[in-house]
């Protein structure tokens, strides 16, 4: 799970720089940096912050951070077709 990465995709997405997420979330640009690497991983809290800032549920949140690791490799091509419609249907 890439949590820090779908952070990262869906915030340039917004066309929002870190600085701007941080202060809407109400924490140190340092800290968002350190969540879109993947060094740290957020807490439900800040999890709730970043989703309400980027105006999105959480669960978009999860879902866009599932990663091709997650997906058992007999499921990896249906997980595929599936993934990019419906990220490209929940990012408009």
């Amino acid at each position: 799970m890439d949590i820090g990465t779908a952070i990262k995709i869906l915030r340039k997405e917004k066309q929002l720089g870190q600085k701007q997420l941080a202060e809407m979330c109400g924490i140190s640009v340092n800290a968002l940096s350190q969540i879109e690497i993947n060094a740290t991983f957020p807490q439900k809290n800040t999890i709730k912050k970043i989703c309400e800032s980027l105006q999105i549920p959480v669960s978009y949140l999860l879902f866009f951070s599932i990663s091709d690791d997650d997906i058992p490799d007999d499921k990896k091509v249906v997980f595929k077709s599936l993934n990019s419609a419906i990220k490209s249907i929940l990012i408009e």
